[in-house]
């Protein structure tokens, strides 16, 4: 859990291939609706920190952001708020993302953000992270967006649930309490 009450978890959520594909072509490169139905099960109601290229790649298949939840769209680029569509807000840093969505969290009343991606998005997060949920996807498929490299001696597996072939596993920071 978060160190202070007051903050919300800062959680990363991915689906992860046995080689550790994330995406190809700012896409996932399979398709399990049971891992659909579990990121919508975490993330509605929350806000999720999504890097631009991901955010923009949800938003052209879905025609806007994610439904029932605020978009913090990290990016580089020179775009503001009213760029978005509704339901996304901009943020240039990693401290403007985790403010924007600690807000936003705060308004909702819920205890977690969730980071959905993509890679130097996790990367640049995972050493903030209190969680970690993990789909293990039983494929080895070629990707150009692979999950970076974690040490588990810094998490605990503290949840392990199976749905067909996949498995959503959590983990916990150590010594985050």
């Amino acid at each position: 859990m978060a160190g202070d009450d007051a903050d919300p978890d800062l959680v990363l959520v991915a689906a992860v291939a046995e080689n550790g594909v994330i995406g190809d072509d700012d896409g996932m490169p399979w398709h399990y609706p049971a891992d659909l139905a579990h990121f919508k099960r975490l993330t509605t109601a929350h806000p999720v920190i999504v890097g631009r290229k991901t955010y923009e790649g949800i938003r052209d298949r879905l025609g806007g952001p994610l439904p029932d939840r605020t978009s913090v769209v990290m990016t580089t680029r020179s775009i503001d708020d009213g760029d978005l569509s509704d339901g996304a807000v901009v943020a240039h840093d990693l401290d403007e993302a985790v403010s924007r969505a600690t807000a936003d969290a705060a308004d909702r009343g819920v205890d977690a953000v969730y980071v959905i991606g993509g890679a130097t998005v996790y990367e640049q997060f995972l050493d903030r992270a209190d969680q970690l949920v993990i789909t293990e996807i039983p494929e080895r498929p070629g990707g150009d967006a692979r999950f970076p490299e974690w040490d588990a001696e810094e998490w605990a597996e503290t949840d392990r649930e199976r749905a067909d072939d996949l498995a959503f596993v959590t983990y916990e920071r150590r010594g985050a309490n």
